[in-house]
């Protein structure tokens, strides 16, 4: 048996007067999703634990069956591990945004999806500047980046109350620094990166070309060292990890999956959705469960792109569930298909409801559903509480 779970991170919404008050599920041409919901089961699944904020760390982390509640580290941890950066005891590793600042607020927080190129440049620049024998920054995928503070657990930063600069798109940068126990010191390195930011070069450029600068670092995610058990001793399978985002990719590392680059896979719009899929076929030659993430439907729910979240979730179903549904014919395998939390247009960051599922394939009975939207999802019987107990059921277990 060959396991697949597809996440179109985001995907799931609420209803949009625009839309004839369907969600871009039900808007978007998917022939391909459809056709697995109708010979397979619908149901929905709580991904997010109480009190934990809906993150793609925390729901990523449940849907690959690990529970928040026991492994939840911070995203700064789990994107290092993809960087190869090696954390000691003591030290605490942090998401560092790239971010767009005017007017004392965070019109962007990936400064117009900055290019690698740019923002490779950018983040020499804040280590040079802001960078110690204790702090180093260092470049990841595009405005996703990170800085290692050595030795700082004992500082009690990873305790600070942080936000996700996407969570606080238009709002006053000052009313949402960190808070606790030494929080200026996280507060002064996002300060001080304006300074020279603001006068760099590519920044300049970026505002003659009437792009987003890239004139603020944000901080966040913090934490230390995770301990995990390895996937296949936990599920007693071997599996492989596809993604564009360091954050997924870095679990897998930590987990002992295998993780799969795909080039042109870029986290945004213009990913390479057929070359991702193409990825998760030959993985299935030496492994039994691929996990495939596809961040784009998610960009474009923090950017309140209604368009560009339905041309994504078309592409989703015509590049990746087509492609792998019409490769595997009638080999024996199951497909599971989920977002891991909504990012609803309407409201530009994430939600803790929870989200639609699909499960198709060998010994999955069909359920009577028409279509695979969070309508059907909703009629269901079938709910599960965590991620964790949608995975061990897809699997079998």
């Amino acid at each position: 048996m060959k396991y697949i779970v597809i996440i179109p991170d985001g995907a799931a919404d609420y209803p949009i007067e625009m839309l004839g008050g369907k969600t871009p599920l039900e808007a978007a041409d998917m022939p391909f999703t459809q056709g697995l919901a109708k010979r397979g089961m619908l149901g929905r699944v709580k991904t997010i634990p109480k009190g934990f904020t809906p993150s793609s760390d925390v729901a990523n982390l449940s849907l690959l069956g690990y529970e928040p509640e026991q492994y939840y580290c911070g995203r700064g941890p789990l994107e290092a591990a993809n960087l190869g950066i090696e954390l000691k005891a003591g030290d605490l590793a942090f998401r560092c945004n790239l971010i767009t600042e005017a007017e004392n607020k965070i019109s962007d927080y990936s400064a117009g999806h900055i290019s690698d190129r740019e923002a490779k440049i950018l983040m020499t620049a804040v280590n040079k500047n802001l960078g110690t024998s204790d702090i180093e920054f260092y470049h990841g995928t595009s405005y996703r980046n990170l800085m290692v503070y050595r030795g700082a657990e004992v500082l009690e930063l990873h305790k600070l109350k942080y936000v996700a600069p996407h969570d606080i798109m238009g709002q006053a940068i000052e009313e949402n620094f960190p808070r606790g126990k030494n929080s200026e010191i996280i507060t002064d390195l996002i300060k001080r990166s304006q300074g020279f930011l603001r006068e760099h070069e590519i920044n300049k450029v970026r505002l003659d070309l009437k792009e987003n600068p890239a004139n603020m670092i944000w901080l966040w995610g913090a934490g230390a060292k995770p301990h995990m058990p390895a996937f296949k001793e936990k599920f007693g399978i071997r599996g492989a990890v596809i993604s564009a985002v360091d954050l997924i990719e870095g679990i897998g590392r930590i987990v002992g999956m295998k993780v799969i680059e795909v080039e042109g896979a870029t986290g945004y719009y213009d990913t390479n959705y057929l070359g991702k899929a193409q990825a998760g076929l030959r993985a299935l030659e030496e492994v039994d469960f691929v996990f495939i993430h596809i961040e784009a439907t998610d960009e474009a729910g923090h950017n309140q792109d209604l368009r560009m979240k339905i041309t994504c979730l078309e592409r989703i179903d015509k590049l990746v569930v087509g492609t792998i549904v019409e490769a595997l014919g009638d080999q024996e395998y199951r497909i599971l298909i989920s977002p891991d939390h909504p990012t609803p247009v309407a409201k530009r960051t994430h939600t803790d409801e929870p989200v639609p599922f699909l499960i198709a394939g060998t010994g999955i009975a069909e359920g009577g559903f028409s279509g695979y939207c969070e309508n059907d999802a909703a009629r269901s019987n079938l709910y599960f509480d965590s991620g964790t107990a949608l995975l061990k059921y897809f699997l079998g277990r």
